[in-house]
């Protein structure tokens, strides 16, 4: 059985083994993980939800809430949703995201946002619009 919960203190190895399956083109500094874990652990608009399978983790969504303008209220932005490819495919990713969505609503948020290229089917199929191009430079 799959639980979801928040993350917390002693899920941080754990975490940084699943961060590292991430597909990003850059390397994951576990000095840099574990300085923004510790600090998400105390900010409140830090949004990070775990899925457990068996006392393992096998997925996480993170994220945060900010105020903008063009919501004239606050906004929850997804950074990263990953369940290990042996989960996939059997509703983890979308049990994530409606626990991040109802995060949002208790921060009362206005929306959820997020960019993806390779997900598009998924987020539609939860209800999610294209709304803009997301573009990105590596600096």
């Amino acid at each position: 059985m799959t639980t979801y919960r928040e993350v917390n203190k002693s899920d941080q190895e754990e975490l940084f083994r699943l961060v590292c399956e991430f597909p990003t083109p850059i390397a994951i500094s576990k000095q840099f993980f574990d300085d923004m874990f510790k600090n998400s652990l105390s900010d409140t608009r830090s949004v990070i939800i775990v899925a457990e399978s068996d006392d393992q983790l096998i997925g996480y969504i993170s994220g945060y809430v900010h105020e903008a303008f063009y919501a004239s209220g606050s906004v929850a932005w997804v950074d990263e949703v990953l369940v290990t490819e042996k989960h996939r495919g059997s509703s983890i990713g979308g049990k994530l995201m409606a626990r991040f969505e109802q995060q949002a609503k208790e921060h009362n948020c206005v929306l959820v946002s997020l960019a993806t290229a390779g997900a598009k089917g998924f987020y539609e199929h939860i209800g999610y619009v294209s709304k803009a191009g997301y573009y990105k430079k590596y600096l």
